[in-house]
């Protein structure tokens, strides 16, 4: 069972799954526990299972699998007793750990999207969650950022009744700033935050294009190859 999952995560067909995990977990889980129709842990879980997912599609590359493992495992131990203790000091390295890992990650699926063949429905679905996990990261940036310089962001009062509401506000907020949207409920105003907005803004917008025209080019490499 353990070498079929394994196999699995190998495959491009993972990139679907964890597209999936990705929309559930975002759009699903965190709107249902904001209206008290969820609980948090049942978020948690799904995180703890993105981190997990990513352990996996790591076990082909063996110089990193032990040391991705070791660092994955103790992201989930951190968050899950930052959870059960609600410690203040967990939090900082809670948010620093899963930015990390989430970092890495991205970049293990950006490496599968890219990877020379032929470009399938999975990649490009991969390319999506890609996308999301990026914004994801920067989520926990932000929320690192608010935990070491309190007021580096000003928010709505609801968002600022407890670290959880905050969360919520800084995944929102992500998302409106990786697509540029920028409503202004949620503004940086210390320059560490604000050069950390900017950062993601140019990544939401040079994302899209740099990833399109990647996959173009394999696509016609391909096309090229078969037709020699």
């Amino acid at each position: 069972m353990i070498k079929k999952l394994k196999h699995f995560w190998t495959e491009e067909r993972s990139l679907t799954t964890l597209l999936a995990l990705l929309v559930i977990n975002l759009f699903v889980l965190v709107p249902m526990i904001q209206e008290g129709v969820g609980t948090t842990p049942m978020k948690d879980t799904f995180f703890s299972l993105l981190l997990l997912a990513g352990l996996l599609t790591m076990t082909g590359q063996k110089t990193l699998q032990v040391g991705f493992f070791l660092f994955v495992a103790l992201t989930i131990i951190v968050h899950w007793a930052r959870i059960a203790f609600g410690t203040a000091w967990l939090s900082g390295w809670d948010a620093l750990l899963s930015m990390l890992s989430l970092c890495a990650f991205t970049m293990v699926v950006l490496w599968q999207v890219n990877k020379k063949g032929p470009v399938t429905g999975h990649r490009v679905r991969g390319a999506v969650a890609g996308y999301l996990l990026l914004g994801l990261s920067c989520a926990y940036a932000y929320a690192l950022i608010d935990i070491l310089i309190p007021g580096a962001f000003q928010m709505p009062a609801a968002d600022l009744q407890s670290r959880k509401a905050q969360s919520d506000a800084f995944l929102y907020f992500s998302i409106v700033t990786l697509t540029t949207l920028g409503y202004g409920d949620i503004t940086a105003v210390h320059p560490v935050a604000r050069s950390v907005v900017m950062m993601e803004a140019l990544l939401g917008q040079l994302y899209p294009a740099i990833l399109i025209a990647r996959l173009v080019t394999l696509q016609m490499e391909t096309r090229k190859n078969k037709a020699a």
